[in-house]
């Protein structure tokens, strides 16, 4: 059974009280009297022998009675203060590791960006045993506030395509290094990475009886590795870097994780329907939106639990997790507001620049996941045409990079690529615009895609407009493709575009169209590969996978799921899950696991399905340099890994293996041991048998020995059967 999320705590707390009658306290007084006659005797026969007493030059305890600041005023002074160590100092992490030749343009290189900021008194780059930098550095400036500003500008600071800086005070090591109690039995919440063979997670949840199941993805087939009832009383949720599994409990939220899913924290907050975590799993938002609610929305510090802001709730907020978004690397939280973006640093959780940033009309946001920048979009008012925007916030200011005028427009869809290097955006207008100036009439629909390529100079925009009815589109995420699928109901065409860069910017190519009856397409994790997928909609039942290879567009396979519900990749890319819930489906609820190229590998059903999704894996260490190299050396890598899932798929456990390998390792002792004693008793051998070697008489007579068939006829007889 699990531990109850919200039990409270039955131990009293006891206090401790020094007694000054216990027998250490007196032993300083015991035989006082006796001790001073003894002395007063000894005074006594020193002034005899000495007529004047020895003068005592000691000065132990002059001035013992002074404070340093009166004793040395000046000195104390100048001393650093706890709170100035602290803050003054910034950790800069991620960057580049040079030898000590190159270590001295490093330091200017790295001066240049934070000598704009005030005055930096120390610097100090760690060095390895053999004079390397480690990749990180210290600073130290004047003052705090020229700290707290180097923080807020540098934090996610693109030094080159392979560094991007992560900057933090060094106090904040202190805020993270407060685990909470009951987090601390927890062991490593990392411990799932490990796994030898790269194994993904799952989790399975039914609903009647409210049961969770936690699946590891081996070769041969899922295997439990918990499962409990009523672990959770509504959903459960997955961070971002899958660490924690959240779960739904009327008081509030509960984490578990370790190799034993062991609960390691909790929020308090009763009512809540929805959560939503920052990109680093730091911080966690809890809604409860229930009327006259003061603290419908509460901002938590994930790792020591405290409470850092709450928000009542507001007319802007529309049932989901979304309410707040984040900046890629935690530094800011958003909200929008009546006049404009509402934005607070988690510094101070307070508001940047104590106001919001105004912008008539605002529509809608969104933040890039790999910079401080984020696109907002303005509607039509009055005679104010629409705008698409494009800025980057710079301390209090947000400063605009680029910007579209749009006319007619109904609606705009943000959508940026996983890396960053694209912001796409799908702009629903109207064609033509007629009638009176206060009464006009629309005729027709036109849809855009306003391609930004981000990692270009001056940001260039791209064009692409589709005049048949978009359903969906997908941006590749770690690639330069874009799919669209056009069409009504389930006559649709899908068609693959490649956008343009570089020199070729502004030209995007249409790679290829297909005629397919699908809803929806899922990128894989890494690009390439992308499964176009029917889901049920009320017309159709849908279940359609078609599993697409985009290098050179050819279609692996076409499977069936009926009553699809959901399509998921795993984080790695190696797998695909669809799966058929409750609320889309009365019956066959189930989900199947496919291989990238579509071959079915595992099917389970799962009465009453309410969901399933993948633990996520955090972002990989390997730069792109050691993933060149790795793809280089495939060749040495491939035979091991091959003949290591040959193993895996024959479903032997890690236990029977190695059992297998003693028994076959103990065989070759043994034989080698008896080989040995027949060479030593040959010529005994020979001896008892009168001068003949029986051994290689054996083996003659075995060269000689051949193989002879014999066939003869077997007598058959057929009954009659007489009924």
């Amino acid at each position: 059974m699990p531990e109850r999320p919200f039990e409270s705590d039955d131990a009293g707390k006891q206090q401790h009280e020094l007694d000054e009658n216990s027998p250490s306290h007196n032993n300083e007084h015991s035989g006082g009297e006796d001790d001073d006659e003894h002395q007063s005797e000894e005074d006594d026969d020193q002034e005899d022998d000495n007529d004047e007493p020895t003068p005592d030059f000691t000065d132990d305890d002059y001035g013992s009675d002074f404070p340093d600041d009166v004793l040395c005023p000046e000195l104390m002074a100048e001393r650093p203060q706890e709170h100035e160590s602290l803050n003054n100092i910034i950790v800069v992490d991620n960057l580049p590791k040079v030898d000590s030749v190159k270590l001295e343009k490093l330091k200017q290189v790295i001066s240049k960006v934070y000598s704009k900021f005030g005055i930096c008194r120390n610097e100090y780059y760690p060095l390895d045993k053999d004079g390397n930098t480690k990749g990180y550095g210290f600073f130290e400036f004047q003052n705090e506030q020229m700290a707290i500003e180097a923080v807020k500008q540098t934090d996610g600071y693109r030094l080159d395509k392979n560094h991007t800086f992560s900057v933090n005070l060094m106090s904040d090591f202190e805020r993270l290094t407060q685990v909470p109690p009951e987090s601390a039995d927890t062991g490593n919440l990392l411990s799932w990475l490990s796994e030898p063979d790269a194994v993904d997670q799952f989790a399975v949840q039914s609903d009647e009886p409210k049961k969770t199941t936690i699946f590891s993805n081996a070769l041969s087939g899922p295997t439990i590795l918990d499962e409990r009832n009523k672990w959770t009383e509504n959903n459960f949720v997955w961070s971002p870097k899958g660490t924690y599994l959240a779960s739904f409990h009327e008081q509030g939220i509960a984490f578990w994780g370790g190799k034993e899913f062991r609960q390691v924290q909790r929020f308090a907050h009763r009512g809540v329907n929805y959560i939503d975590f920052s990109p680093c799993e730091r911080y966690l938002v809890t809604i409860s939106p229930r009327p006259n609610n003061p603290e419908a929305f509460i901002v938590w510090d994930v790792i020591t639990g405290t409470k850092k802001r709450s928000f009542p709730l507001d007319q802007h907020f529309s049932q989901g997790p979304s309410y707040f978004k984040w900046s890629f690397q935690d530094q800011y939280f958003a909200k929008q507001g009546p006049d404009g973006i509402y934005m607070y640093d988690t510094e101070s959780f307070q508001l940047v620049d104590k106001k919001p940033f105004k912008i008539p009309s605002l529509a809608d946001f969104q933040w890039s996941p790999t910079d401080n920048r984020l696109a907002y979009w303005t509607a039509e008012d009055g005679n104010v045409p629409a705008r698409l925007v494009l800025a980057e916030v710079n301390g209090t200011r947000l400063d605009e990079i680029r910007s579209k005028t749009l006319f007619n427009v109904i609606d705009c869809r943000l959508c940026w690529q996983k890396r960053g290097d694209y912001l796409v955006v799908k702009v629903d207008r109207y064609t033509k615009k007629s009638g009176e100036k206060n009464n006009p009439k629309y005729s027709g629909l036109i849809y855009n895609f306003e391609i930004f390529h981000m990692r270009e100079k001056n940001v260039p925009l791209d064009t692409l407009e589709v005049k048949e009815i978009v359903q969906s589109f997908a941006i590749e995420p770690a690639g330069h493709k874009l799919v669209v699928i056009t069409g009504e109901n389930l006559r649709t065409n899908v068609t693959f575009y490649k956008m343009g860069q570089g020199q070729k910017s502004g030209k995007i190519e249409t790679l290829k169209v297909m005629p397919l009856a699908v809803t929806t397409a899922i990128w894989a994790p890494n690009g390439q590969y992308v499964v176009l997928a029917a889901m049920k909609t009320g017309s159709s039942s849908g279940g359609q996978l078609i599993f697409v290879d985009t290098a050179d567009m050819s279609v692996m396979t076409k499977q069936e799921h009926p009553d699809l519900s959901d399509v998921e990749w795993c984080p790695t890319g190696r797998y695909v899950a669809s799966s058929v819930n409750l609320w889309n489906a009365k019956r066959d609820h189930s989900f199947k696991i496919w291989t990238f190229q579509g071959n079915m590998i595992f099917e389970k059903t799962v009465d009453r399905l309410v969901a399933f999704h993948w633990r996520p894996r955090p972002p990989s260490l390997l730069t792109e340099d050691m993933v060149k190299d790795v793809r280089k050396n495939r060749n040495v890598w491939t035979p091991r890994l091959d003949q290591r899932d040959r193993i895996l798929r024959t479903g032997e456990s890690a236990k029977q293996q190695e059992q297998r390998r003693k028994q076959l390792d103990e065989f070759q002792k043994l034989k080698e041991k008896n080989t040995k004693r027949l060479a030593i008793q040959k010529q005994q051998r020979i001896d008892l048998r009168r001068g003949v070697d029986t051994d290689s008489l054996f083996d003659q007579q075995s060269s000689n020995v051949g193989e002879e068939l014999v066939e003869f006829l077997i007598k058959s007889e057929e009954v009659e059967h007489k009924p």
